[in-house]
């Protein structure tokens, strides 16, 4: 099974998703694009994707919590291909008795529609988009028009929750000195799709992987993070459908994801701290003269 990257996807309800979104869907649909473009003969159309998403928050060594604001989404996004645009006409038609709506809208710089809605439990989630077919009808500006059908079925989401291991926690966040390189580490789970990811308006580093024997750990480079700055990071595990022939070479997805949400901040640089250190002396001097005199 190829590996997903999505272009979270969206992100628009809250700060939080706001953060996250254009982590979690491009975990699944990058992947996608990656995996599946080699023998694509589609030109137009780059990848297309759906799913369900419960965003969870970790902020210490404990097990993530699920957010307290709207943590489930369901989201879709249909990517551009190398000639050509999707247009915002494209359609996903659901499966009898959902109550919820599509309409797709572009991602002003990123090459792919996207659709997003947040709900506050997984039943009215379910409730506006149930389980079952749901077909695609995207239309390009070269002109084209391609229909696909994917099944919602047969998976879950994921028996694991994305945990880190690292201990150095404070205030919620995870406190790391960027000058040397970092072992991110997290529990092991089999057979499901993996994104992890850091990512603010500076950087982008991830790393994806699909299939048994997923990774458990991921070192970034020294230097990669600057100092003394916050980023928002997110280790996600799916479950998901593929296909790669009804739109000729071109990879579809229907997904169930487990997305951690972490913050990370890094540590000043040393100059700044000795800066600090050397105002906090003259303040002591000069406090220690003004009671002398």
């Amino acid at each position: 099974m190829n590996c997903l990257r999505h272009p979270l996807f969206s992100g628009n309800s809250t700060a939080r998703h706001s953060a996250s979104a254009a982590m979690i869907i491009s975990a699944v649909a990058g992947l996608l694009v990656t995996g599946a473009r080699a023998g694509a003969t589609v030109t137009d159309v780059s990848y297309y994707d759906f799913g369900k998403i419960a965003m969870y928050v970790q902020t210490g060594n404990l097990t993530p919590a699920i957010s307290t604001s709207n943590p489930y989404t369901f989201t879709s996004d249909i990517g551009y291909g190398s000639m050509g645009s999707v247009l915002a006409s494209s359609t996903l038609a659901l499966p009898a008795g959902a109550t919820g709506t599509v309409t797709y809208a572009a991602n002003s710089g990123n090459a792919h529609l996207k659709y997003s809605q947040f709900y506050a439990t997984a039943a009215d989630l379910n409730a506006a988009f149930p389980d079952g077919n749901y077909t695609f009808t995207i239309n390009t500006s070269t002109p084209n028009t391609y229909t696909s059908t994917l099944a919602l079925s047969g998976v879950t989401y994921p028996t694991d929750i994305g945990t880190l291991s690292n201990t150095n926690w404070s205030g919620g966040a995870l406190v790391i000195d960027p000058t040397q390189n970092y072992t991110f580490t997290w529990n092991a789970s089999a057979d499901l799709h993996l994104d992890f990811g850091v990512n603010n308006t500076a950087i982008n580093e991830s790393v994806f992987n699909s299939g048994s024997g997923l990774p458990s750990s991921y070192t970034m480079a020294a230097n990669t993070l600057a100092p003394g700055q916050s980023y928002v990071g997110n280790l996600d595990f799916a479950n998901a459908v593929t296909d790669t022939s009804q739109i000729s070479g071109v990879l579809g997805a229907a997904y169930y994801q487990n997305s951690t949400q972490f913050t990370i901040i890094t540590t000043p640089e040393p100059a700044a701290g000795i800066l600090l250190l050397a105002g906090v002396a003259v303040i002591g001097l000069l406090a220690r003269r003004k009671t002398a005199v």
